[in-house]
């Protein structure tokens, strides 16, 4: 379905500051940003232009200290989430921690991992975000999703999104396709239950991985599968590679885990790829091991940043 929407009354602004919108806290300017409310306004901005940079929670999103020269999306506005008995439709806007927070108000399980991610709707189906056993593709039915290419609104099976760990077609392709909105089906349960187990997630997360009180991006890299079928931490890798506390100027590995890069006094895009390069370089040199990163990057980046991302195969 080809959309047919009206570009009036969308919140914009130039030369704005996305410190406040991706969770490293990282200073980026955006030439100029959109803030839309509905996929209608959604829609009219692709049909205006050739490319957009979407930007939820930033949560997994290294920005450029060089800037966005595209314009950027902010789609945290468009966060309506519609319950209709097990069924749960939420646009991309809205944010993982509310809609877990919405599934348990109405005794609906399947969320419950979603309660510590600091990530969007749209960023954790394009991820196929998942923890503690469970992960989006699960429960989804559907979704809406705009098709770059050939400027129309498609609708995706689960099928459609050819998911696997941490990936499907949406992160694949980018540039092509954007979620824009989705439906899944839950399960009726004993409200005890799911809280017992968002209660038992929050505690883990916070055990394990730091907070938003140290600026991050999540996890830098995927766990790796060997050939053997043998599955491996890709924080303990670098940990045996002794690179906890290391720094490069204001980024550093967290020292309580290896897979962390925290901003700890104003870092640069630079300074995190310095980090995550050191992180990859080591790891390889090591165990012979190419650790696959899950940030994905928006703006203009250096030259010597480029390099270190093409080496990285994130290109």
């Amino acid at each position: 379905m080809n959309c047919t929407c009206s570009r009036s009354n969308i919140e914009s602004y130039e030369n704005f500051e996305l410190k406040n919108f991706n969770t490293l806290k990282m200073s980026s300017v955006a030439d100029v940003a959109y803030f839309v409310k509905n996929e209608a306004q959604l829609c009219s901005l692709f049909e205006k232009y050739e490319k957009l940079a979407i930007l939820g929670a930033g949560s997994n999103v290294l920005l450029s200290s060089l800037g966005v020269r595209e314009p950027v999306v902010i789609t945290k506005k468009m966060s309506e989430i519609s319950l209709r008995k097990n069924i749960v439709e939420v646009e991309a806007g809205a944010s993982a921690q509310k809609l877990s927070v919405e599934a348990f108000k109405n005794s609906l399980c399947g969320f419950e991992f979603l309660i510590g991610l600091p990530a969007t709707l749209g960023g954790a189906v394009a991820m196929n975000a998942g923890a503690h056993e469970q992960c989006i593709s699960d429960f989804l039915l559907s979704a809406r999703v705009y098709d770059t290419k050939e400027k129309k609104v498609l609708n995706f099976t689960k099928e459609d999104f050819n998911f696997s760990y941490r990936n499907s077609i949406v992160k694949q392709n980018p540039q092509r396709y954007v979620v824009l909105s989705a439906k899944f089906e839950l399960e009726k349960t004993d409200k005890s239950l799911i809280q017992e187990k968002m209660e038992k997630n929050t505690a883990f997360r916070k055990k394990v991985q730091p907070s938003l009180a140290l600026p991050n991006l999540g996890s830098v890299f995927k766990n790796p599968t060997l050939p053997n079928g043998e599955k491996l931490s890709a924080g303990m890798l670098v940990d045996k590679c002794g690179l906890k506390g290391y720094r490069s100027g204001g980024a550093g590995v967290w020292e309580n885990h290896g897979n962390f890069v925290i901003n700890y006094d104003n870092c640069s895009s630079n300074d995190y790829t310095n980090v995550v390069y050191k992180m990859y370089d080591s790891v390889r040199e090591k165990f012979d091991i190419e650790l696959e990163c899950e940030i994905v990057r928006l703006g203009e980046f250096s030259e010597s940043e480029e390099e270190k991302w093409k080496i990285m195969k994130k290109d």
